[in-house]
C-alpha cells in the first residue's frame, strides 16, 4: 500500500493510497481510528481500476494534530476539499464510514464539489446517537454487555493508544450482526490503526461525536449519494439514515441484510456489489 503526506493548509494529512485511475476518497470512522481500516475492504476497488485514497483525519492515525481548536468536523469537512484541490483530483467519489459520514455531510453542505456521494453506517442528526444507550441496555449476550458499556463508557477517559486499541477490541461485539461469531477475534487481529487517544476523548466527551443536523443544507446538493446501511447497526441505526432520503434530491439507498455496523467485512459481497453497481452509473 502506498502512503504520502498531503499539506491542506496548516497540517499535512498523512493518505493510504492504492491503486490508480477514478479517485475514491476514504473517510474513517472513529474518531481516533485511521484510513487502514478500509483495507482489505475497499482492494476489490483497486482491481476494478479505482484509486482509493484514505487519509487520516487532522489528529487521527499518522496525520498531525494542529490546533485542537480545529478538530471539528467541518474543519475535517474543509481539509477533504484542500486534499482534492492538492492532489488535483477529478471525478472524485467521497465515500464516509461511521464518524467518516459526518465529514462527508458536511462536506458534501459546505462544498459539494465531489461527483458521488456514499454515506455509510450513517445518521440523518445527532440525537439518533441517544440510540446507543438504547442498544447498550439490551445487547446480548449478557456476558459481554458489560465488558461492551464499558468500552463505551470510557471513550472519553481513554488515556493511551494500548487502553484504546483494547477499547475497540472490547466494543466490537457491538459492531458486528453476530457478537459471538469468528469475525470479531478475526476484525481485532488484523487491526492495523495507529490510535489517538487524546482525538478520541476530544470528540467522545459531548455525546455527539462532532456531528451536525445538516438536513436543510442537504436540500441543495444535487449529487447522486447512496446510502449504504446495516439492517442490525446498533450504532447508526438504518431508520436514521432513511430519514435523509427526504432530504438528497438525487439519493439511493440499500439496507444489507444480516449486518451491523461492519458490512465492508460482515457482508463484502453485498457491500461491493452495491457500491460498484453505483460508481458504475454514476
Amino acid at each position: 500500500m502506498g502512503e504520502m503526506r498531503v499539506s491542506v493548509g496548516d497540517i499535512d494529512l498523512y493518505v493510504h493510497e492504492r491503486g490508480a485511475g477514478r479517485p475514491v476518497v476514504a473517510l474513517h470512522g472513529g474518531p481516533g481510528l485511521d484510513g487502514s481500516v478500509w483495507f482489505p475492504g475497499l482492494d476489490p476497488l483497486v482491481d476494478l481500476g479505482y484509486r482509493v485514497l484514505a487519509p487520516d483525519h487532522r489528529g487521527n492515525g499518522r496525520s498531525d494534530g494542529g490546533d485542537p481548536a480545529r478538530w471539528t468536523v467541518p474543519q475535517m469537512a474543509d481539509d477533504v476539499e484542500a486534499l482534492i484541490g492538492a492532489l488535483s483530483l477529478e471525478d472524485t467519489v467521497v465515500i464516509g464510514w461511521s464518524f467518516g459520514s459526518f465529514v462527508t455531510q458536511s462536506h458534501m453542505a459546505r462544498h459539494g464539489t465531489a461527483s458521488a456521494y456514499v454515506l455509510m453506517g450513517t445518521i440523518a442528526e445527532p440525537g439518533a446517537l441517544a440510540n446507543v444507550e438504547h442498544e447498550l441496555a439490551v445487547f446480548e449476550p449478557e456476558s459481554l454487555s458489560a465488558q461492551v458499556a464499558a468500552s463505551w463508557a470510557n471513550e472519553a477517559t481513554v488515556d493511551t493508544p494500548e487502553e484504546a486499541k483494547q477499547l475497540l477490541a472490547d466494543q466490537m461485539p457491538f459492531h458486528v450482526a453476530d457478537p459471538t461469531g469468528p469475525l470479531v477475534a478475526q476484525l481485532n487481529a488484523a487491526d492495523r490503526v495507529v490510535y489517538r487517544p487524546d482525538v478520541l476523548r476530544h470528540f467522545a466527551a459531548g455525546g455527539e461525536y462532532g456531528m451536525l443536523d445538516l438536513r436543510e443544507d442537504l436540500r441543495g446538493v444535487g449529487k447522486p449519494t447512496l446510502i449504504l446501511s446495516g439492517a442490525n447497526d446498533r450504532t447508526t441505526p438504518a431508520a436514521s439514515a432513511h430519514e435523509l432520503t427526504a432530504f438528497l434530491p438525487q439519493c439511493e439507498e440499500i439496507v444489507i441484510q444480516d449486518c451491523a455496523h461492519m458490512m465492508p467485512y460482515e457482508q463484502p459481497a453485498a457491500f461491493l456489489a452495491a457500491l460498484t453497481a453505483f460508481l458504475e452509473r454514476h
